[in-house]
Parts: C-alpha cells; sequence; structure tokens
C-alpha cells in the first residue's frame, strides 16, 4: 500500500510539471528557417543568433545571467523590465540608458506592435550590458562564442530561438564608440532594443529568409525617429546597382543599414505610417513577398525599382 502511495504521488507531481510547463510556441521549425536563424550574424551585422533544437524550461529568469556571477565585478541596476550590468566607471551611463531604455516601450509598440516584457518571456528581463571599450566587448563576446570580427561593433543583440520561442541573451553595448555621445547611446540601444521587439514578434514556424536591409533598416528607422537618411551622389549610384532586395545581404554596411532606413522611409513616404506598421504585423506572419502583395498591392521587385528610381530624394 505504501509503495502505491508513493508511485501515486510521484505521478501526481510528474502531471503537475507538465501541466504548468508552456506549450511549445514554435513545434515544426522548418530546416530552411533554423538555417537562416543560424546565420544572422556577420561582420556586417550586429547581431548573433543562434537555435536550440531542445525546448528551454521554464521560468527563464536572470539567475543565469553571466553578470550575477560575482566574479564578473559588475554592478547591477535592475527595475521591473530591465537589468543593467556594467562596471563601477558607468555607474552614470547606466541610469542614462535605463532612462532611454523606458523610454523606447512606448515607441516600439508604436513601430514594431508589440514590447515584450517580463511576463511575455515567461518572467525574464532585458539584461543589458555596458562595456567600457573594446577589450572587455571582446571578452563579453567570447563568453557568448561569439568568435568574429567586432571591431566595428557598436551594439549586438544576443539570441536564441528554440520550441520553446524567443529567448534573448543579452544586449550588449561597446563603450569604444555607444558612449562617444548621449544621442549616439540612446540611438544604438533603441537599435538593439528594435531587435529584440522585432525577432521576437517573427512566427518561425513558417519559412523564413529575411534579408539584412530588413531587419537592419528597420532598426535604423525605429531608433532614429523623424530622421531621414542622406546619401552622396556617389552612394546612391551604388545602392542603384548593388542593391538587390532578394539577396542575402547588401555588399556594404551602409547600404544594409542607412540604406535600409531608406527603404521605410521611402514606404512611409508612399503608403503613410499606418501602411508601414500593417506591412510588418503581415510580414511578421507570411513574410515579405506576401506582405508586399497583401498590403500595397505589389511586388517585392517593383518596390525596389520605385525605391531606387527615387532615391534621389534622400540626395545631400
Amino acid at each position: 500500500m505504501l509503495v502505491f502511495i508513493l508511485a501515486a504521488l510521484a505521478l501526481t507531481q510528474i502531471y503537475k510539471k507538465g501541466k504548468n510547463e508552456k506549450p511549445l510556441i514554435y513545434a515544426d521549425i522548418p530546416q530552411g528557417t533554423i538555417d537562416w536563424i543560424n546565420s544572422l550574424g556577420n561582420e556586417l551585422s550586429g547581431l548573433l543568433s543562434s537555435f536550440n533544437p531542445f525546448p528551454r524550461p521554464t521560468p527563464w529568469g536572470n539567475d543565469d545571467d553571466l553578470g550575477q556571477d560575482p566574479e564578473s565585478g559588475l554592478k547591477t541596476l535592475e527595475d521591473e523590465y530591465f537589468i543593467f550590468y556594467f562596471p563601477e566607471s558607468l555607474t552614470k551611463t547606466a541610469k542614462l540608458c535605463q532612462e532611454y531604455a523606458h523610454e523606447a516601450i512606448p515607441h516600439l509598440e508604436d513601430i514594431i506592435g508589440k514590447y515584450y516584457y517580463p511576463a511575455d518571456m515567461n518572467g525574464r528581463k532585458v539584461p543589458i550590458y555596458l562595456l567600457p571599450n573594446q577589450k572587455e566587448f571582446e571578452n563579453f563576446m567570447q563568453k557568448f562564442s561569439g568568435r568574429g570580427n567586432y571591431e566595428r561593433t557598436a551594439g549586438i543583440t544576443i539570441q536564441e530561438i528554440s520550441p520553446s520561442g524567443y529567448f534573448l541573451n543579452a544586449i550588449g553595448l561597446n563603450g569604444r564608440y555607444a558612449f562617444s555621445d548621449e544621442a549616439y547611446t540612446k540611438n544604438v540601444l533603441w537599435h538593439e532594443m528594435t531587435h529584440y521587439c522585432f525577432f521576437a514578434s517573427v512566427d518561425y514556424n513558417q519559412q523564413i529568409d529575411l534579408p539584412m536591409w530588413c531587419y537592419e533598416g528597420i532598426a535604423e528607422y525605429t531608433s532614429l525617429p523623424g530622421e531621414r537618411p542622406s546619401f552622396t551622389e556617389k552612394e546612391i549610384r551604388m545602392m542603384r546597382s548593388d542593391c538587390d532586395f532578394s539577396a542575402e545581404h547588401f555588399p556594404y554596411v551602409f547600404e544594409n543599414y542607412a540604406g535600409g532606413h531608406s527603404i521605410f522611409t521611402h514606404m512611409e513616404d508612399e503608403y503613410q505610417i499606418e501602411g508601414l506598421k500593417d506591412f510588418l504585423q503581415i510580414m511578421y506572419e507570411k513574410g515579405i513577398s506576401y506582405s508586399f502583395k497583401k498590403n500595397f498591392s505589389t511586388t517585392i521587385q517593383a518596390f525596389e525599382s520605385d525605391w531606387k528610381a527615387d532615391l534621389e530624394k534622400f540626395k545631400k
């Protein structure tokens, strides 16, 4: 009888655990999407992305953050939505970034369509690391196996997609560039927070292969509200020659960032801000080509041609 009772109690606990565990969000991610996830992150992009085939147990929380290790030597600044990790020398910068992060929330909700609070992320707050110089930034990246070239990286978003959903490992800001002035600090932080909300919004159960101009362009557009990019005559000629909207990325950094910014600015010019927002919402679920057709009754190739023909409006 005792054995029976113990067995029954064990089964009850297993049932309760399974009952409390959230259902898988991405139960059947296509291989092509997995390959795309793992490809995100090169010398042109401030991303480090990986696919984890195993469900991530909940709750997620922040107990395992690198900054929680006492040996890291990092201070913490925490509130209901964010945890900042930083050396004592950047205490003032951390407080400033905390203000900027909270200011970003309503703007991201407006443009991207949703801000992802800890309640949306199984209790996980956004972890933001402020690194004072290039050496410390490189050391930080090595802890995430990010062994690429980060000599020109001002900020990075490190993320994981698993059957359990989108998981933000960290946002990192490189003090070599990101803290040069307060306006640029805000730009870099908002850019990375846009990546967080953008990639958390994508439905990974579909076949996805979003080009770099899309995710870097919308991050620039969102992080520089009201600003229009501008280009020299030479840069305009380069973009007309180089930029293929269906390619994985454009050849030069400025084409993916400022060029991508101009693509979304052109979209706003043609279809108003509401049209741009609708484009994003459909794209998250159905992809770029379908969204162009559904929202604007056009093709990605036709929009590319229209953008190139109108690039003179961005001339310096």
